[in-house]
């Protein structure tokens, strides 16, 4: 098996380009996914960074618990694999255009404008959202309505349940958007943002990678259902989900899912308790 990691565009990166010369620069990273063509001999696997699940790592490559598990998946199928980052609105108009023709670590619920181009694998693991809020913060915050007036930092693209959308578009809540999870904890400690939307895992490694611990911050409210993550393919690769579920379950029945799991996501956050 070849694998191979192209053109990772850091945060970083991404800061400093000019919108159009970054976009020039990660057509680069992706390849057309020969729709209703011949079988690919290469997986173009594309993501935001999803911390510890997905993220950049120092070398330019891909790492966390979705690229090794890709890397397996690809093995099993016998095809290659090349990774890039893209923000989500490029990359799902890169996916629906058959540039990309997988993405691997996503929820079928929060990619409902690609229904009609994709298909998604068995879920591998879950994905619990919360609200995060200053320790001091005082209240009860048992439904979105609890939270009328504040300032609820998210990532921009991104889609919330629990109500959260609908109370963002009728202006029960105001949404601050933000590039990463890393600036969003920023504003909340500098009093910029009332609270935060963020899932269980990520905040749990960049709290620890900022050196905060948990009693910096209150969960005030857990997501009701947490969400599958997926492998999710372009239509166009079909054929190949039968054996995409197949090696998801040798990796879930031989300990490797479970060995990823306590690598990458041993912080996930206790303080679920503290509601």
């Amino acid at each position: 098996m070849i694998v191979r990691t192209t053109y990772l565009i850091r945060p970083a990166m991404r800061a400093v380009c000019a919108m159009a010369a970054c976009a020039a620069v990660l057509a680069l990273a992706v390849r057309p996914a020969l729709a209703g063509g011949p079988s690919p001999q290469t997986l173009v696997a594309v993501s935001d960074e999803w911390a510890p699940r997905i993220m950049a790592g120092p070398d330019g490559s891909a790492e966390g618990i979705c690229p090794m598990v890709l890397r397996q998946v690809a093995e099993d199928l016998g095809l290659g694999v090349e990774f890039g980052f893209m923000p989500k609105p490029r990359r799902q108009m890169a996916f629906r255009r058959g540039e990309i023709n997988v993405v691997p670590c996503v929820s079928p619920l929060w990619e409902e404008t690609l229904s009609d181009v994709a298909v998604h694998s068995e879920p591998f693991m879950m994905s619990t959202e919360m609200v995060l809020m200053p320790a001091g913060a005082k209240g009860v915050f048992r439904s979105v309505r609890d939270f009328a007036g504040l300032r609820v930092g998210t990532i921009g693209g991104y889609v919330y349940h629990d109500g959260f959308d609908e109370a963002f578009e009728t202006g029960l809540l105001r949404r601050e958007d933000a590039y990463t999870v890393p600036q969003n904890l920023q504003k909340l400690r500098a009093g910029r943002i009332d609270a935060m939307i963020v899932d269980d895992y990520e905040a749990a490694y960049w709290m620890h990678e900022a050196g905060w611990s948990e009693g910096d911050v209150r969960v005030a409210y857990v997501f009701a259902d947490p969400a599958p993550i997926t492998v999710m393919l372009h239509a166009s690769l079909r054929e190949f989900l039968p054996k995409v579920n197949a090696s998801l379950a040798r990796m879930r029945s031989n300990g490797t899912l479970r060995a990823l799991f306590a690598e990458y996501g041993p912080r996930k956050l206790a303080a679920h308790l503290t509601r």
